[in-house]
């Protein structure tokens, strides 16, 4: 029986644009925070970690993953950037995320050069799935899809932000391929399909942040039940 409250990823998206519109909360403060979430869920569950390898997408979710890694570059561990997106195409958040990235002397390496030449890790290195967040509706293709078979046959322990790469927010679905990820950080509002379907299997552990946005937002957006979705 579920305990709180879920919501679609129209829905999510709402409480964000009610944050940053009608509070005035800047979106990149809430990417900040986003990513000090994760990385201290990161260090929580993994304290002996030594290195970050963060897999980054073109969008938000990406833009998560290099605030991740620079704030482990910050600390002094060895992060790089595994860019699956271009990293040239990127604007507004993600991109300012990115140049705070390059400020903490990130190392940065394409997923092309990666996948032919992939660095030796050690046990002591967290993969970060930052590719893919709530709008995918898709399968996954492409370099996206040869990243998360690969991440998904390395030993390493795996994070992923928000909602693991190719698993729907809506219903739990893996949309052809998805990362199974070991710990999952979630942030604003809790997203339905990391509980019904083959959500909880691929989610992991799922630990919830609401990034400090105002109480009164929830009350503009209604939640979701399995329930109710089935009715819709």
């Amino acid at each position: 029986m579920l305990t709180a409250n879920y919501y679609l990823a129209q829905d999510v998206r709402e409480l964000d644009r009610l944050a940053i519109e009608e509070h005035g909360i800047p979106g990149f403060t809430l990417m900040q925070r986003a990513g000090q979430a994760a990385f201290q869920a990161t260090m929580q569950k993994w304290p002996d970690t030594t290195a970050l390898c963060c897999f980054c997408g073109g969008g938000n979710n990406g833009g998560d993953g290099y605030v991740i890694a620079a704030l482990a570059a910050a600390t002094g561990l060895k992060a790089t950037v595994v860019t699956v997106g271009d990293p040239d195409k990127l604007g507004g958040d993600a991109k300012q995320a990115l140049k705070q990235a390059e400020q903490e002397n990130v190392s940065f390496i394409s997923f092309e050069t990666f996948y032919t030449d992939p660095p030796e890790l050690t046990d002591t290195t967290v993969l970060i799935d930052a590719m893919l967040g709530t709008g995918l509706s898709g399968e996954v293709k492409g370099k996206t899809l040869e990243a998360i078979e690969w991440i998904n046959a390395s030993p390493c322990p795996v994070l992923s932000v928000d909602i693991p790469s190719g698993l729907c927010s809506d219903i739990g679905k893996i949309l052809g391929h998805a990362v199974k990820a070991d710990l999952t950080v979630t942030f604003i509002g809790r997203k339905l399909g990391q509980v019904i379907g083959q959500g909880p299997t691929w989610c992991g552990e799922l630990v919830f942040d609401d990034l400090g946005v105002p109480g009164e937002i929830f009350e503009q957006v209604s939640p979701v039940t399995p329930k109710s979705l089935d009715q819709s």
